[in-house]
């Protein structure tokens, strides 16, 4: 009986890290593209910058954030330049991209920065198992 008890903890301990493992390398992809109201206006641009880098640096529920913009690469029909800002974190499952959406991080940048976009447009993509 002993060893059966024994047998069963290595097991379901094994198959936790396992899954923990998994969901560090399988996580949730949180995309968001970002049009601005006037993309020329360099005070809009700093005010966005500074406003959505605060979030990327205090989010607790991120795993990885990345901000950038469209890159100088050929045109070419199926590359859509038209975004100003391109934003990404990756969260380790969908209960923790439920959380940054309420998170007063989140919740922050939106009421600091919402003013300066015309368009949002958000992709959330999950691994396929």
């Amino acid at each position: 009986m002993r060893s059966f008890l024994l047998l069963f903890l290595i097991t379901t301990t094994l198959t936790t890290i396992q899954a923990q493992d998994k969901k560090a390398k399988e996580p949730l992809v949180h995309t968001v593209l970002f049009w601005l109201k006037s993309p020329e206006s360099k005070p809009d641009r700093i005010a966005f910058e500074t406003a959505i880098q605060k979030l990327i640096a205090n989010n607790p529920q991120k795993i990885t954030g990345y901000l950038g913009k469209p890159a100088n690469t050929e045109a070419r029909g199926v590359v859509d330049p038209s975004f100003t800002y391109f934003y990404q974190m990756t969260f380790a499952d969908a209960t923790a991209e439920a959380a940054y959406q309420i998170d007063p991080t989140h919740l922050a940048f939106i009421a600091e920065a919402e003013h300066l976009w015309e368009k949002v447009i958000v992709y959330d993509a999950a691994p396929i198992e």
